[in-house]
């Protein structure tokens, strides 16, 4: 098994795009790539946040077997978790291509081709105040989230297995929120690499490369003449 970490390059790698509807006034399409990675709902805007990751160079060979895929994301801020919990979540899927490009436009993202496979995270904290002390029980803090990673190898192996795929090839991943429950709008901002190059989304990946077909040895014939 082999074990490989990449995490965001560079500082305009990664970011969000906003959804709205202006208030009639026309929609809000935007794509932002330096200022945090943000998912959310917020419904007095209001606005939709979906987070976009662009990880480069995964030397992973096409047909490796993926055993492991965890994506790390580091808190940075968040709105929304007081006493009541906002069931806030996201799924993660992949542009569905052999070697995905930065995107540099809100169409680019919402246009993606995704994986059928995907991850989610039913919710980061819980937030609901149970023991009625008036503060949450669960907040943020500072640190990665999920704790252990959120798997994301079925993802990750959707691509790999594509027959064009090839080592080095880059990964474009999306972050969509979970439907917004009506009661309590939120947002999480994610630490991007122009906040911090060490805090930036990563993923580490343990795999297994595919076993090499063994050489057939040519067939002969071999003739005596006495």
């Amino acid at each position: 098994m082999t074990t490989l970490t990449v995490q965001v390059a560079l500082a305009d790698e990664d970011g969000f795009i906003t959804f709205g509807d202006g208030y009639g006034m026309g929609d809000t399409e935007t794509l932002t790539n330096n200022t945090k990675v943000r998912i959310g709902r917020d419904a007095t805007t209001p606005e939709d946040y979906f987070g976009w990751v662009h990880l480069k160079n995964l030397t992973i060979a096409q047909g490796a077997t993926i055993n492991n895929a965890k994506l790390y994301l580091y808190w940075n801020a968040s709105s929304g978790f007081g006493t009541l919990d906002p069931s806030e979540g996201m799924t993660v899927k992949a542009e569905d291509i052999d070697s995905a490009s930065k995107p540099t436009t809100y169409a680019a993202v919402n246009g993606w081709t995704l994986t059928s496979a995907s991850a989610t995270v039913s919710s980061f904290i819980d937030a609901e105040d149970y023991n009625m002390d008036g503060l949450p029980d669960e907040e943020f803090a500072a640190g990665w989230y999920p704790s252990a990673g959120l798997e994301i190898k079925t993802v990750l192996q959707e691509l790999v297995n594509r027959g064009s795929w090839s080592s080095g090839s880059n990964l474009n991943l999306k972050l969509t929120p979970s439907a917004h429950d009506g009661s309590n709008d939120w947002t999480i901002d994610w630490t991007d690499r122009d906040t911090s190059s060490s805090l930036a989304p990563k993923l580490v990946i343990d795999y297994t490369a595919a076993a090499e077909s063994a050489a057939t040895s040519p067939a002969f014939s071999l003739f005596v003449d006495f």
